[in-house]
């Protein structure tokens, strides 16, 4: 299948030059598309349908649809391998992090996986271990309950200070067992009070596992974002979070970038964490910080490419082409910026889509203890497009279609609900 843009120019890549992208549906893809193609690469990319947002943009030289079953997905990479001869693989969920770990010795008969390795994942994605290394690191964490039975959670229940934070220490290992109990799976959850506390984790009795139960943290999300290879540092990025979806707590919705002449010691740890973990690849360390006391406090490491990646290459750093470049072993050279612009960059639908609940579906935000402001939003959503540092997540005049095709998307799904 044709992909709906084509990159940019005659030349023909050799095999050094060709990426295959496995992702290709949200902002995050195509910022790895994009970023890839501006700096000459060659991206294959595959996505879950042939409206996968990146298959649109004109940095994405093929598209194709992922196979559904596990076996034929793996053939589907062997064969685009072997018809472009793409030399490396890259990948965006943490899903398909782990799928392309199970299959990475037939891969690699192929063409080079740059994804973290399996023990290295298995660290970042275990929250408790995760917290442990964060803690052997010097880094603040958040006061954490582990329970085994209901029993305990009722008698430790009334000794704990509230609010309280539920959280699964690895969702993956959890989900098959929630699905077959007829469980949700709840990414994190809030507790008041000692019954309540009681209440919300009863059902988990059932599949014989409990979320992790942390103290409530004030503040807002900064993430610090990095490229390493074997530990030490090669490219570094971060920013605060002024928005997220849902608006309590989520994904990013409206962002703005950090010079690093701030949270410089909260950094130096981060970097001695990738250190203690031996990292090579790009990861973000997530922490909250509560400008009131200017403390932080670590939340988790995403081994993977992070949803505000379009703000970092927007500010300059090629995080999708260093990876390729540096830890990809090519002969192709990319030199790394060592500062970035001031930016703050929108992902405009779930932005629009968090307004409307501050306005018109408060009563649907979980969180309790969150407080929004619904005027300083309203003022900052209508002020956002005539400030000459913004940036959007999907939206680009050198490369439109996505942000069309996006839209269109989202037209479709309401007329149908109506």
């Amino acid at each position: 299948m044709s992909g709906p843009g084509a990159a940019p120019g005659n030349q023909e890549p050799n095999q050094q030059e060709t990426v295959i992208l496995l992702g290709t549906d949200t902002p995050i893809g195509l910022a790895v598309v994009r970023d890839l193609g501006r700096h000459g690469y060659r991206t294959i990319g595959i996505g879950r349908s042939r409206e996968a947002l990146a298959g649109y943009s004109r940095f994405c030289h093929h598209h194709a649809v992922r196979r559904d079953d596990e076996a034929g997905l793996i053939e589907q990479i062997k064969d685009l391998a072997t018809k472009y001869g793409a030399g490396y693989l890259l990948a965006i969920g943490e899903n398909d992090l782990l799928l392309l770990n199970r299959h990475r010795e037939a891969l690699e008969t192929e063409l080079r996986v740059l994804t973290p390795s399996g023990d290295r994942l298995a660290q970042v994605l275990d929250k408790a271990a995760c917290q442990a290394h964060a803690e052997a690191a010097g880094i603040a964490t958040p006061q954490t309950h582990r329970f085994r039975s209901l029993e305990d959670v009722r008698s430790a229940a009334p000794g704990l200070s509230y609010p309280l934070v539920l959280k699964w220490p690895d969702p993956h290992q959890v989900i098959d067992a929630l699905k077959a109990a007829g469980l949700a799976l709840i990414k994190t959850d809030y507790a008041q009070n000692p019954e309540d506390l009681v209440a919300r984790l009863a059902p988990y009795d059932a599949i014989g596992a409990f979320p992790l139960v942390q103290a409530y943290c004030p503040g807002h999300g900064l993430g610090q974002m990095f490229l390493a290879q074997d530990g030490e540092v090669l490219l570094e990025f971060q920013h605060e979070r002024l928005h997220e979806w849902p608006p309590e707590g989520g994904f990013s919705t409206l962002c703005r970038s950090v010079p690093l002449s701030e949270h410089g010691e909260a950094r130096e740890k981060a970097r001695a964490l990738l250190r203690r973990l031996n990292w090579s690849g790009v990861a973000m360390v997530e922490y909250r910080y509560d400008p009131a006391t200017e403390g932080y406090v670590f939340m988790e490491i995403n081994g993977r490419f992070w949803g505000s990646l379009p703000l970092a290459i927007a500010a300059g750093l090629p995080f999708a082409a260093a990876l390729v470049a540096h830890c990809g072993g090519g002969t192709r050279s990319l030199t790394l910026p060592r500062s970035y612009a001031a930016l703050t960059a929108c992902y405009w639908i779930p932005e629009t889509k968090r307004l409307l609940r501050l306005w018109l579906e408060r009563r649907k935000i979980q969180d309790p203890f969150y407080r929004p402001d619904p005027w300083r939003s309203l003022i900052s959503y209508l002020s956002f497009p005539l400030r000459l540092s913004s940036r959007w997540y999907v939206f680009q005049l050198s490369d439109p279609k996505p942000f069309f095709a996006d839209l269109a998307a989202v037209l479709v799904k309401l007329v149908k609900r109506r």
